[in-house]
């Protein structure tokens, strides 16, 4: 029986890398969020499967729970996702901005800056180390 649970806990480890890749990957808002939900399928594979093998009942309250977060996590981050416009389901990368600020500039328009199609608001979050590369470049 422990060959099987071997198994069990191997295929268990798979399903949570390729879920949290998933999660790390995305590309979409909705690739994460069904990662975060296997991810949590998975932690309930693994409680199950340790009371399974260490013949322990009182782990199925705990279960239960788990089943209940990961249901009451899902449900509210799909309805959060849901409520987004298209435009702000995607994180722009930095190149993406970097360009959409380019052009806002050569506009001579002021950050933060307003998307009139979405009414997505553009802001440009610069760290102390991009100041003081700035400051060197000058």
């Amino acid at each position: 029986m422990t060959v099987v649970y071997v198994i069990c806990f191997a295929i268990l480890l798979v399903a949570a890398l390729m879920a949290l890749s998933r999660v790390e990957r995305g590309p979409s808002m909705f690739d994460r969020i069904l990662g975060v939900d296997v991810t949590t399928a998975v932690l309930i594979g693994t409680v199950a499967l340790i009371a399974a093998a260490t013949k322990r009942g009182d782990l199925v309250p705990v279960l239960i729970v788990l089943a209940l977060v990961g249901f009451i996590g899902a449900v509210s981050i799909a309805r959060f996702a849901a409520a987004e416009s298209a435009e702000e389901k995607r994180i722009l990368t930095k190149d993406e901005l970097e360009d959409i600020l380019a052009q806002r500039e050569a506009q001579g328009e002021d950050s933060p800056t307003e998307d009139e199609e979405s009414g997505a608001i553009i802001v440009s979050v610069e760290s102390d180390d991009d100041e003081e590369h700035r400051r060197r470049d000058r």
